[in-house]
This record gives structure tokens, sequence and C-alpha cells, in this order.
């Protein structure tokens, strides 16, 4: 089975396992800005609604998205996607919340954490780059990530 051009897993790095079964939803937020003179200069207001979800599955990875059925073929198009399937990577900004105080709270009610979700930005330049990973690195009380491979 082929990835979609955006992947992402979870490593519970206080249990030392892989996160499964977190909720995860993806965000496009705004297109690059090429001029320089308008650099940093982004839109970070992010839409409400995601433009695809998942679960993480078994190994703490999203490998396919369930795209949103209620995205209009305009904005469909604009990010690569065609008749529900991601295949085209476009530049821009995108974000990647993951519900992690959901995750914490249903491995165990008396395990808390301090985030209740993270959100993770990051930016998506012109190929030759047509596929990124996003990793999480995850415990009840921190967390970090990375570009991954």
């Amino acid at each position: 089975m082929s990835v979609d051009p955006i992947t992402c897993h979870i490593l519970d790095t206080s249990l030392g396992k892989p996160a499964k079964g977190v909720t995860c939803s993806i965000y496009y937020i705004s297109p690059l800005i090429t001029d320089k003179s308008n650099e940093g200069a982004y839109d970070l207001n992010s839409p409400e609604t995601p433009f695809a979800m998942s679960k993480t599955d078994n190994d703490g990875r999203v490998k396919n998205w369930v795209v949103n059925p209620s995205l209009d073929n305009s904005t469909a198009s604009h990010l690569g996607i065609a008749s529900s399937k991601w295949s085209d990577l476009k530049p821009g900004i995108y974000k990647i919340k993951f519900l992690t105080g959901k995750y914490f709270h249903d491995l165990n009610s008396s395990n808390r954490t301090f985030f209740p979700f993270v959100e993770i930005i990051f930016q998506v330049e012109n190929p030759p780059d047509n596929h990124y990973h996003v990793p999480l690195l995850l415990s009840n009380h921190s967390y970090s990530t990375y570009r991954g491979s």
C-alpha cells in the first residue's frame, strides 16, 4: 500500500512503545511566501476544519489520511487530492493536531498529561521532496518532534 505525501508517527517515550489509536487531524494553513520582502508574513490563522483525519495504527503511524468528505472540489484539487485520494503534495504551511489528552486518559484514568493536544506546524517546500514524515516523541509531560524521513 502506498503512503500519503505527509505521514506521521508517535512514540510514547514514557512506555517505550508506539502510541496507538491517537486521533490526528491535518490542516492546510497557508501558501508559502516567496517574496523575500514579505518573508515571515504568513497568515497562521488555522482553519477550523481539517482537510483529513486518521488514527494511529498499532505501530503508532498514520500512513494514509481519510479525506474530509465535505471538502469542496476546488480545495481538494488545490491540495493535490483527487477522488478522495491524496497523491500530489503541494507547497504550503501545514499543521498536524494530535489529540494526546484523550490518548493518555484512555491508557489509564490516573495517567494525566500536561498537553491535551499537540500541534505541529511545518512548511512544505517545492519538490523534489514529495514526502514529509512528522514524528512525535511523547510523554505525559513533554514532547519533541523533528523532520523525519
